[in-house]
């Protein structure tokens, strides 16, 4: 089996688990949209890695040799190539799909790169990240290192081969503040596609060689045909992943405007928001309903929130920037504040 590694922009896989990553950011109705840029992955530098070789003749002739075998992940290349684009797009497909971002075109990040000569790698420097990102017009930079892509054959219950791979890819991922030049999040992801199954598959593997099916039924229970495609079935689960991360890293944050329904025992049970599908607000999110105070601290005045309750969106409305809400917590002492003319903020937080 050979392992391949990389570096390049960071991929969201199965497997993940985040908490929120406030210091990026919020974001709201109000408040203009920031770009974001995705790094694309540098496929010459994948390709060296991977077992690509460069040699030159006594001319200055330069050639590349690839040498895989047929257990390999990749068998050339163009394969490369191709899985280094796929992960591009699932990132970027994740933050346009995101709405909080102006995400900037990935043919305007390349011609930055390639007009500045950047190079991005593991040891890629953040004073080159902000510059690039200022160049672009950027807020914040997505990035990182991918660190194995591997395939598994599936056995049968006997121990054969059934021809089918699970495919498997860790990496890591960090988010530069181009403001700032800090790297503010990073993290370890581990994914895979077809482990879960693979166990099933092996179980049915060996009658199913003997029907001449082994191959295409193992792939549905989880597998597929070849390393390459195991790599590529692991990597199509990242676009959903990369989204709830960023929808935790980059909270929506608004206020309760209005309360539509209360009770003399529970105080609110239904309001309305100030945030909306616009900026990516969905059916059953989660918010948290906060007051911010100020306080003084050491001679300083300083921020202070105080928890109220959770909300649960029900409904986001048509108009693009509200949504009703149902009170999962904290109906009465939202009511009390509401009456008293007390501004109650609400941002995004995981369920």
């Amino acid at each position: 089996m050979k392992i391949l590694k990389f570096a390049g922009v960071g991929i969201l896989l199965a497997g993940l688990t985040l908490g929120p990553l406030w210091a990026q950011g919020k974001t709201s109705m109000d408040g203009e949209k920031q770009g974001i840029a995705i790094v694309p992955f540098d496929y010459v530098a994948l390709s060296k890695n991977y077992g690509a070789t460069e040699s030159y003749s006594a001319t200055g002739a330069r050639s590349v040799q690839w040498r895989a075998g047929s257990s390999d992940v990749f068998s050339d290349a163009d394969q490369v190539k191709a899985f280094a684009d796929a992960a591009t797009e699932k990132v970027t497909n994740a933050f346009v799909r995101l709405k909080r971002f102006r995400v900037l075109s990935r043919k305007d990040v390349e011609k930055i790169m390639n007009e500045q000569d950047f190079q991005m790698s593991d040891n890629v420097k953040t004073e080159t990240a902000v510059q690039m990102g200022n160049m672009l017009g950027a807020a914040f930079m997505v990035m990182g290192q991918m660190q194995n892509v591997s395939a598994t054959e599936i056995k049968d219950s006997k121990g054969k081969a059934t021809n089918s791979y699970t495919g498997n890819v860790e990496m890591q991922l960090r988010i530069v503040d181009l403001a700032t030049g800090e790297i503010t999040a990073s993290k370890d992801f581990k994914g895979d596609k077809g482990g879960a199954e693979a166990a099933v598959a092996g179980m049915l593997g060996s009658f199913m060689k003997k029907s001449g099916a082994a191959t295409n039924v193992v792939a549905t229970l989880g597998g597929s045909n070849t390393p390459s495609n195991a790599a590529f079935a692991a990597l199509g689960e990242a676009e959903d992943k990369v989204y709830e991360w960023a929808k935790s890293a980059f909270p929506v944050e608004g206020e309760i405007f209005e309360i539509l329904k209360e009770s003399k025992k529970e105080g609110a049970v239904r309001v309305n928001i100030t945030c909306g599908k616009d900026i990516g607000v969905r059916k059953d999110d989660m918010f948290k309903v906060y007051i911010e105070t100020e306080v003084e601290v050491a001679g300083k005045m300083r921020k202070k929130t105080t928890d109220l309750g959770k909300l649960s969106v029900k409904t986001v409305a048509e108009d693009g920037w509200s949504s009703i809400c149902e009170v999962e917590k904290g109906g009465k002492i939202i009511s009390d504040n509401f009456k008293n003319g007390v501004k109650m903020k609400v941002v995004g937080v995981k369920k």
